[in-house]
């Protein structure tokens, strides 16, 4: 065998013994990148999330828009308890807007004729996810008349002060079903932190007349177009 050959043997050798370590050291790495990728076993009790984990981040957070509404059908809500979150006043309604205005005591004599001008409880309510709303319910007029709808609504509100209640429609008897969340395990509600005064300017920052010549009350009087 000459040189030529016997280098060209060797070199074969050679590169089946590299093929065979690198195999080796394959496989023996397969167990170690295993090892990392293994995933621990979900301890339930440390990831499950409870109240009094909860992280404080020293930020708080305002509320900048407070709508003027009625309580959804499909939601559940609570109305604050405490005597100093509601009031009456005189509010101009406009059913087909879907708007309530607050009127300055100031001009009533001037729309006291107004049919759609009534005394009433403005209500501080707050959804599920902590947004404030205020409702308004009619008090009896001046005969001391009141409909089936009002009285029922009045009659919600109160029961929203005790727990999670959702209201729906019951037309053919003239007011709502009231759905109170007892058996859930609901949370307390986040009550708002602001002042009466604050939530109602707040709420009627473009609801609020104070002048004969607004534009609400021109188009009432047909003074101008809607």
């Amino acid at each position: 065998m000459n040189n030529s050959e016997k280098r060209s043997l060797d070199d074969l050798a050679n590169g089946e013994q590299s093929e065979i370590n690198e195999a080796q050291d394959s496989m023996n790495a397969e167990p170690n990148n295993t090892m990392k990728l293994k995933k621990p076993k979900i301890d339930l009790e440390r990831v499950r999330a409870r109240a009094d984990r909860q992280i404080d981040l020293g930020v708080t957070t305002e509320t900048t828009v407070i709508p003027i509404r009625n309580p959804k059908p499909d939601e559940f809500f609570r109305c604050v308890s405490d005597e100093d979150y509601s009031m009456e006043a005189h509010i101009l309604s406009l059913k087909t807007e879907n708007e309530w205005y607050l009127i300055d005591p100031d001009i009533l004599p001037q729309i006291q004729l107004e049919s759609q001008l009534r005394v009433m409880t403005l209500y501080v309510c707050v959804t599920m996810n902590s947004t404030p709303f205020v409702t308004c319910i009619p008090q009896p007029d001046e005969m001391g008349k009141i409909n089936s709808w009002h009285t029922s609504g009045h009659r919600t509100m109160e029961e929203a002060k005790q727990c999670w209640v959702r209201r729906q429609a019951d037309k053919a008897n003239g007011g709502y079903v009231i759905t109170k969340a007892m058996n859930a395990k609901l949370p307390d509600p986040k009550w708002p932190t602001m002042t009466l005064s604050e939530i109602i300017d707040r709420a009627f920052d473009k609801f609020y007349i104070n002048d004969i010549q607004h534009p609400v009350l021109q188009r009432l009087r047909g003074e101008k177009m809607s």
